[in-house]
């Protein structure tokens, strides 16, 4: 596959979706974006695509809003399409990290994924069929470039693994500060499948940290597009429309961009050593390879990802937390391990004074809940800044 989008173009097609949000089902829309109009025409295809949020509210109204803008290309992208889905506002971005939606769903290539985004690809996937169908059909050529930003990153994904089964076409994914969508068997057949993904983050974006472990991002083993470094959790650097960071960064070319390892590393932590923990996405990815370092050395690792597809989200940091317990016990070489994790965990979580003095599945669970809060805390905050 030789084409691609440039950065600042794949930045503009994620982005130009928000205005659509109130369009009419159907109606015409033409972005605002020359980066988007001078490659690809909007007025040729069936308009905005609707789907429906995961909120209460617009579940039970039955409301729908427009996510998706599908675009016919030209010039040397002449035979190409352009899929662009927008994230949500906090009142549905809130619901996708509540317990009402902790629960898994099965993707188009038959993998686990978290089913508030599955949920909201369904609702939208019946009209993209009736837009994509007349410009893939007669056209194995054709490439398909699918955006989006936030949730609507996720979104993406699951439809850049849609179109390539249901059409066969090569399709190009570029999200930008995206949460993880599946687990490891998606990520795995995602990277197997899509074939080329550019995933853009800042490096202090709080969404693309969440869902957190088993939960993972594809490619595993592959490397992010980094925008900008670093320097903790920021909020302000996951919005696209407030913050016009993704898309004034994303410039020139992929190869001049920044990349940044994804590989899962050997991470050993010492209870002596906790102060060193930030509240930062540094320390967040440090505590999840952690964790699953010692569930490797232990030889649990394998065990307790599957678990995740039996008892699901809200029950999995239940068992999780026993399988804990019990590596402490083993020896004092892993009681050590764990009260060091914990330790870390801790502070990460701002509960600097909690000294770990027991191992027991009760406390365990309790630091994973506080550390879990903290995470999903500054996401929901960060997606408000979305609306």
């Amino acid at each position: 596959m030789q084409r691609t989008l440039p950065p600042k173009t794949a930045a503009w097609l994620a982005n130009s979706p928000y205005d659509a949000e109130n369009i009419r089902a159907g109606q015409k829309f033409v972005p605002d974006a020359k980066e988007v109009t001078s490659h690809f025409d909007f007025s040729q295809t069936g308009g905005v695509i609707h789907g429906t949020s995961g909120s209460v509210i617009s579940k039970l109204f039955n409301r729908t809003t427009g996510f998706a803008i599908v675009g016919k290309g030209k010039g040397r992208f002449s035979s190409d399409v352009a899929v662009g889905i927008r994230g949500t506002n906090m009142s549905s971005g809130r619901d996708w990290f509540s317990n009402a939606n902790a629960s898994l769903a099965v993707a188009d290539n038959q993998s686990a994924v978290h089913s508030g985004f599955q949920k909201v690809f369904k609702s939208m996937q019946p009209t993209l069929e009736k837009q994509l169908a007349p410009l893939l059909n007669t056209n194995s050529n054709g490439i398909v470039h699918c955006a989006g930003h936030s949730l609507g990153g996720a979104l993406a994904s699951l439809a850049a693994i849609w179109i390539k089964q249901r059409f066969g076409n090569h399709v190009a994914l570029y999200t930008f500060g995206a949460p993880r969508v599946g687990l490891n068997d998606f990520a795995m057949k995602s990277s197997g499948s899509i074939d080329k993904i550019y995933r853009c983050i800042h490096g202090d974006d709080p969404v693309p940290m969440v869902p957190v472990w088993p939960f993972y991002h594809a490619p595993i083993n592959g490397s992010s597009v980094l925008l900008t470094s670093a320097t903790g959790i920021n909020i302000s650097s996951h919005s696209m429309l407030k913050n016009p960071g993704y898309t004034n960064t994303a410039r020139g070319q992929w190869e001049d961009l920044q990349r940044r390892g994804d590989v899962v590393k050997a991470v050993r932590l010492w209870y002596d050593r906790r102060f060193e923990c930030s509240f930062s996405t540094h320390w967040q990815e440090r505590l999840s390879h952690a964790l699953i370092t010692l569930l490797k050395d232990a030889g649990m690792l394998t065990a307790i990802s599957v678990q995740m597809t039996i008892s699901g989200i809200m029950t999995f940091y239940d068992v999780l937390a026993l399988a804990v317990e019990k590596i402490a016990n083993i020896s004092s070489q892993f009681a050590e391990q764990v009260k060091g994790l914990l330790g870390h965990m801790l502070v990460f979580a701002g509960k600097v004074t909690t000294a770990v003095t027991e191992l027991t599945v009760r406390f365990i669970r309790w630091v994973f809940r506080v550390t879990l809060e903290a995470m999903y805390r500054v996401a929901r905050k960060a997606i408000e800044m979305v609306s």
